[in-house]
Parts: structure tokens; sequence; C-alpha cells
């Protein structure tokens, strides 16, 4: 007999249903001469935790609104010698992204064969709204978005929270994101999980775990 061996898929969303933030954040690090992995840190926080500080990570657990986060960021940014423009945030937040349709098809085809899909996206309460007018969250059987949960990947505890909201065992949870950080934490957890760096190799990586297995 042959199936599938995953009960449920979870997906991120920026950079995965859509070009990565990344891309844009590398455009403005050309003009301040910096690396995108320096400006990343200014501006978004570490990547490989969550802090307690950082407002872009307090916004993404729902703690402060989007609206101050130029100032906000400014200590970060003299940490590293960097003075910014006063424009990094608008140019970030309100960007021109590609959603992947392929990948977003795949989703829709994914449920018609009797898996469990699902979002699990850090995200900004402001901006629920924006991102469903590019992809209809309804494709999905559940939506854990950290504004509104109040924790963010790659704390443990959101992970702990997408696997009893599924009602899943971890093992049967298959994982896709463009953050290693975020993939090392769906693995902590138990999920098995994709490391995402573009949409063919994603669709490639998620063909060969779905390949039916005979038992």
């Amino acid at each position: 007999m042959s199936s599938h061996r995953y009960s449920a898929v979870v997906f991120d969303f920026g950079g995965v249903l859509i070009s990565p933030i990344t891309d844009r954040i590398s455009e403005i690090a050309v003009r301040h001469g910096v690396t995108m992995e320096q400006l990343l840190h200014v501006l978004m926080g570490p990547p490989e935790v969550s802090t307690q500080d950082h407002p872009w990570h307090r916004a993404e657990r729902g703690e402060i609104a989007v609206a101050g986060f130029q100032e906000l960021v400014e200590p970060w940014a003299s940490d590293l010698g960097i003075v910014l423009a006063g424009d990094e945030f608008e140019i970030i937040l309100d960007g021109v992204f590609r959603v992947h349709e392929e990948i977003v098809q795949r989703i829709v085809d994914l449920r018609s064969e009797g898996i469990t899909t699902a979002l699990l996206t850090n995200s900004f309460k402001e901006f629920r709204a924006h991102l469903e007018k590019h992809v209809d969250f309804r494709i999905f059987d559940l939506v854990i978005d950290s504004s509104e949960v109040g924790c963010r990947k790659p704390e443990p505890a959101i992970y702990e929270l997408t696997t009893k909201r599924l009602g899943v065992e971890p093992g049967r949870i298959l994982y896709l994101d463009d953050f290693l950080a975020n993939v090392v934490g769906a693995r902590a957890a138990g999920w098995d999980a994709i490391h995402v760096t573009s949409p063919q190799q994603a669709l490639d990586a998620l063909a060969e775990a779905l390949a039916p297995s005979s038992s």
C-alpha cells in the first residue's frame, strides 16, 4: 500500500509564497555599502534568535505597532556604525513583491490530495489584510500568525502551538521556510523541514518528500 509520510505540510509566507524580504534589504544594503546580513541584523534583528527588545521581533509578537520602527532601530544601527537614511522601512514594508503562483497552486493541490495545509508566518497585525489581498488564506486549513498568538519563529512555543492545533504527530509534519533559523526551530520541534532557496527548489524538494512509499 502506498501512502504519504506526512499528514500536514506547513508553509512560511515571505520567501516561500512570495519573493523574500531579503531581496529588498539587499538593495538597501548596497546603497549603504554594507552587507545584507549586517542590515538584516539592524532592521529585523538577528535571524538566528528571537530577542525581547528588537522592535521587529516585538511587533511580530503583537507587542508594539509598526509605527516608529525607524527611530526604534537607531541604536542597533549605531552599534554597527550604520547611518540610516530614514526611508528603509518604507521601502521594505511598501515594496513590491512577487507571488509564487506555482507554490500557491501546489498548496491547493495538496488539499485536494487529502493533506492538511497550514500557514505559519511571522507577521504584523497591520499587514494581515495586505497579505490576504495577494494570497487567499482560505487555501489553508490552519493559519498561525505570530502577531495574533504572541510568539514568533524560531521560538519553540509557536511550533508547539501549531502542532497542537494541527492535531498531528510532530514527525508527520513537513515545513518549508526560507530562514534557516526557522527551519532549525522546526526540526527541534520534531518536524521535518525544507530550507527554501527558490520556488523550483521548494517544489522539487516537496515532491521528493511526498513521494509515495510502500509499506
